[in-house]
């Protein structure tokens, strides 16, 4: 069976390749960014498993990005962009390199992990304010650390992407959204302290009511979406003719059957670190 590695596309606060009519277009430049460095690499930390103490790590996948189209006669995994509902919003698929496998370490001591017939490509909507890197393998073996299994399927790992403007734009409104949900907060605590020291319940009431109308308002601010938005500290230059920034942290997750339909099943998450990059093969 086929793995994929993916970086969704990400217009927040919604991660998806669904959008609502065929009219939709490409990044303006996307392409041109893509082949602006024949070569750019990168290094890959994989945690399969969602339970802390029992995650499987995979260190040391070392990857070479190449902006030369893969050939039709090449067997590469179908990929959510290219094949998925909206084709247009992909860079189309591109050359992928394993340089080094990945491993982990079980009781038997040191394992590789192979990824085979690697491709990627990256993925963005027109106006949306990230986008996504795409990485897809085969992976034909099964990997067991204590509970965290990585089985042979198709795994996506997802790196939203942005461009410096786009993510000066985001962490305002980050900003701005977990700034008001904490004055509701502090509200709640206030009214929470006054019900407290006051032995009226007539009071108690009134103070109950305008602590839950707090938390309401918090809930209001959808916070949870903004999480997604990096920090400073959480973002790679990708090493392009551009100011795109890859979030280093991502999501791995397999899906079966299509990619208009069919479940995602969450893996666990995957971490990128700069590598090198080269202007020339």
């Amino acid at each position: 069976m086929k793995i994929l590695f993916t970086a969704l596309v990400l217009a927040p606060p919604v991660f998806g390749f669904l959008f609502p009519n065929d009219r939709i277009e490409i990044k303006a430049g996307l392409i041109k960014a893509v082949e602006s460095k024949k070569t750019t690499s990168m290094d890959i930390k994989l945690e399969i498993g969602i339970k802390p103490e029992s995650r499987m790590t995979i260190n040391g996948l070392k990857l070479n990005f190449s902006s030369d189209p893969v050939a039709d006669s090449c067997d590469h995994p179908a990929m959510p962009g290219v094949n998925g509902p909206h084709p247009q919003l992909s860079s189309g698929v591109r050359t992928l390199q394993v340089v080094e496998d990945g491993w982990f370490i079980d009781m038997t001591g040191k394992r590789g992990v192979q990824l085979k017939n690697g491709c990627w490509e990256m993925v963005w909507r027109d106006e949306a304010l990230a986008g996504s890197l795409v990485c897809g393998f085969d992976v034909t073996e099964s990997y067991t650390r204590n509970e965290a299994t990585l089985s042979p399927c198709r795994l996506y790992m997802s790196f939203p992407v942005w461009t410096s403007e786009g993510l000066k734009t985001a962490q305002q409104d980050k900003k701005r959204v977990l700034d008001l949900a904490q004055t509701f907060v502090n509200e709640k605590e206030s009214q929470i302290a006054k019900m407290g020291a006051t032995s009226n319940p007539i009071m108690k009431a009134l103070h109950f009511r305008n602590a839950y109308a707090a938390m309401d308002k918090y809930y209001m601010q959808n916070v949870k979406a903004f999480e997604m938005i990096p920090s400073d500290e959480e973002i790679l230059p990708l090493g392009l003719d551009s100011d795109m920034l890859l979030t280093t942290k991502g999501l791995a997750f397999s899906k079966e059957g299509g990619f208009q339909r069919g479940q995602h099943v969450l893996l666990g998450a995957a971490y990128a670190a700069g590598g090198t990059s080269a202007a020339s093969l």
